[in-house]
């Protein structure tokens, strides 16, 4: 029988990425899983709180019998001396948000290898599936790759490519990308553990990078053409949500909205004006009339045929 290879796994403690991650390593058979290393105490991952379902790779951890560590930083030396003592041969890093120091890139037999959500050398930081979506993409990948001193810059060793529609929300194509690195996990192992694994360096002429999504990131711009403003939104969704706001502060997030090129309503007043239509309401896009369909309101998810007649009581500002 082939010699097992050791790994420590690397992801945030609520990922919805690395549970299972962890569930397969820990019960593969070419796999001995040596620890997990995770949030620090107190912290999660924003891109997961607001789902309906929850996971806590701590308690996954300790059910199996898996040691986890939750070091404030990853690369104090206490912990680069405790990871060292693990004699492992794989670090995998699967949705884990703090840098790897070049001390702890240094210390697996073999490679600390990163699954990232995206097509690199485009899309390399944080929140890929936000860009991608806010971008249009109609293709990207999942990568994995070899993992140096920069940010998602290492050689790559296999790529996964993903064809979208277009009409994916950011969480739609986190779930799929989620789902898709899972079998993209299966795929590398045998590779990983004959030692075959090749690398191809990455076209850094073509890199672009994003950073985490700032709260202006999230309030729509209705001077900008119609096919944009519903990118932002599906990009927006769920959590903290596309939005704009009322004259009297009423904060609208916006969960749904269509495009209606083919209503005859004449030239909108301005971009951003809203005009109701019996129970259906709408507003101007720099190009087109967009229809609101669903909305939330002080955290409450509402059709806008129940909130329509407030609607009718306000006009965005100029």
């Amino acid at each position: 029988m082939t010699e097992q290879l050791k790994i420590v796994l690397f992801s945030e403690v609520n990922s919805k990425l690395g549970s299972p991650f962890l569930r397969i390593l820990s019960a593969h058979p070419m796999i001995q899983l040596a620890a997990i290393v995770t949030s620090p105490e107190d912290m999660v991952c924003s891109y997961f709180v607001q789902d309906e379902s929850q996971v806590n790779l701590q308690v996954e951890a300790g059910a199996l019998g898996i040691p986890v560590l939750r070091p404030a930083r990853v690369s104090s030396a206490d912990i680069v001396d405790a990871l060292a003592a693990l004699d492992s041969d794989y670090f995998f890093v699967a949705n884990f948000q703090q840098q790897l120091s070049s001390e702890l890139l240094a210390i697996p037999r073999i490679a600390a290898i990163n699954f990232h959500p995206a097509p690199l050398p485009r899309y390399a930081g944080l929140a890929p599936f936000f860009w991608m979506i806010r971008h249009g993409e109609r293709h990207g990948a999942i990568s994995v790759i070899k993992m140096d001193e920069g940010l998602d810059t290492g050689p790559i060793i296999m790529q996964r490519q993903l064809r979208l529609s277009g009409h994916e929300t950011s969480i739609d194509l986190r779930t799929f990308q989620e789902q898709q690195n899972v079998l993209l996990l299966l795929d590398l192992l045998p590779t990983l553990a004959n030692g075959a694994f090749t690398c191809i360096p990455q076209d850094l002429s073509r890199r672009t990078y994003y950073g985490r999504p700032k709260e202006t990131d999230y309030l729509l711009n209705f001077t900008l053409n119609a096919a944009t403003v519903h990118r932002y939104v599906l990009a927006g969704y769920r959590h903290p949500g596309a939005h704009f706001f009322l004259p009297d502060g009423t904060r609208i997030v916006v969960l749904s909205m269509m495009l209606r090129h083919d209503l005859d309503m004449g030239t909108p007043d301005y971009p951003g004006c809203i005009v109701q239509t019996g129970t259906e309401i709408f507003i101007a896009a720099a190009d087109a009339w967009l229809q609101l369909l669903t909305i939330e309101v002080n955290g409450v998810e509402k059709s806008v045929t129940s909130v329509a007649c407030q609607f009718a009581l306000h006009k965005l500002a100029r």
